[in-house]
């Protein structure tokens, strides 16, 4: 037996080596060696209670999540899940920067090596734990059904608590409660989550927060609504030579919808009259006009739907100007002196320059107006005196006119003889 075993012992021992070496090669065939990158693994960070205690909070800068890079054999990483892959960061180790390195294991799998393990680190900042508080801002989506419109909604509680990093605090804008009244026509109630949003519009994720209301209930009045119509009326006196024309008032719009309950809508006229001041103004005056502040303040719940501004233009003219050739033959010489005559020595028109309102300047003739010289202390001579029309109201002087008048004494008959008498 032993002659047996003995026998070609160093074939025999050659063979074995030869069937070792062939089973290797034939494993790492079918089960070699391979690496796999896990993306995002969740960083845990171990004795935060430190951090509590000194009434700070945590907040992570970079480092929150890493890729971790394993070795191991294949068919052992094909088993493997994120969920394997403990990456942690303690406290304890922070160092004077404020960072800590993130070691990785994968403890169920001893075998499974981790290729780039205390290369990330985690950065963190400590900040003041404070507690504020904020009103809410209700935005609403959606539009009510035709003929009714979406009032101001208010929030029960109208405010909040929020608790997080002073530096978290400090950049909110605003804590908004979305509710959607699409296709309503009655007043409602429902909750809304409160969103929190910064500076810029983007919303601070929750788990930065921490806020006493999870829910808040939202009452949602819903209004009707009236088309009314649109008046502007002027007030006050335009400058003597100047007029204002109807068609020389425009505004936009011409109607305007108002949203209200039944009853104030019942109390509202048909028309919204605004007033415009015109006292001594000329040209053109342009005013718009906010609407809402036009209703009677006692009419509460009204809300004007889309454009809150009524554009008004009035529009100021001169009177225009009119040239007429007045016949010397009309003008009158009043209070002529005793004892004298008078007689113009103009040619037979005298130039008259006059202001008209628009309307009446083309039917103005020189049969509407009556001139006259006034000679009150005049005496015998030749005299450049101020023709004076009495004008209708709707026209005023351009230019003073001035006409030659000669007033002279009236020649006495010599008395007669009688005959037969000495």
């Amino acid at each position: 037996m032993k002659k047996k075993l003995t026998n070609n012992f160093g074939m025999k021992l050659l063979s074995l080596g030869l069937a070792i070496v062939f089973w290797i090669v034939v494993v790492n065939m079918d089960d070699p060696m391979d690496s796999r990158t896990f993306k995002d693994i969740p960083v845990t960070i171990l004795n935060q209670e430190q951090v509590m205690e000194r009434e700070k909070i945590l907040e992570v800068i970079d480092g929150d999540k890493i890729d971790v890079v394993v070795e191991g054999r294949r068919l052992e990483l094909d088993r493997l899940t994120e969920k394997d892959i403990c990456a942690t960061a303690d406290l304890e180790e922070i160092s004077f920067m404020d960072t800590v390195l993130i070691r990785v294991s994968v403890p169920e799998h001893p075998d499974v090596k981790v290729l780039n393990n205390g290369e990330n680190v985690m950065k963190l900042i400590f900040d003041d734990y404070v507690t504020r508080r904020f009103s809410f801002k209700v935005n609403t989506t959606g539009e009510a059904m035709e003929g009714y419109y979406v009032g101001d909604a208010l929030a029960s509680p109208n405010i909040i608590q929020i608790s997080g990093a002073k530096t978290v605090l400090d950049k909110i804008k605003e804590v908004v409660l979305e509710v959607d009244a699409n296709g309503r026509s009655v007043d409602f109630t429902t909750t809304a989550v409160p969103v929190v949003y910064d500076m810029n519009g983007d919303v601070i994720a929750s788990s930065k927060l921490s806020m006493n209301l999870e829910s808040v209930t939202v009452n949602v009045p819903i209004l009707q609504t009236k088309q009314i119509r649109v008046r502007v009326d002027t007030v006050g006196e335009v400058p003597e030579g100047y007029e204002l024309l109807a068609e020389n008032i425009a505004f936009q719009p011409e109607t305007i919808l108002v949203a209200g309950t039944k009853e104030d809508l019942e109390k509202l006229s048909s028309y919204l009259v605004l007033k415009v001041d015109v006292t001594g103004q000329t040209g053109t005056i342009e005013k718009n006009i906010h609407v809402i502040s036009e209703f009677d303040d006692a009419l509460t719940s009204l809300r004007v739907v889309g454009t809150q501004m009524v554009a008004v233009t009035v529009t100021i003219t001169p009177y225009l100007d009119k040239s007429l050739e007045m016949p010397t033959a009309k003008i009158e010489l009043r209070n002529l002196p005793e004892g004298c005559s008078a007689k113009l020595i103009q040619r037979l028109t005298v130039p008259v320059k006059l202001k008209c309102k628009a309307a009446r300047a083309p039917l103005l003739t020189v049969d509407q107006l009556k001139p006259y010289v006034d000679l009150t202390g005049y005496t015998e001579g030749t005299y450049r005196l101020e023709l004076e029309i009495d004008l209708p109201s709707h026209v005023l002087w351009e230019s003073r006119t001035f006409v030659d008048v000669v007033i002279s004494k009236n020649e006495v008959s010599p008395p007669h003889s009688v005959a037969g008498l000495e």
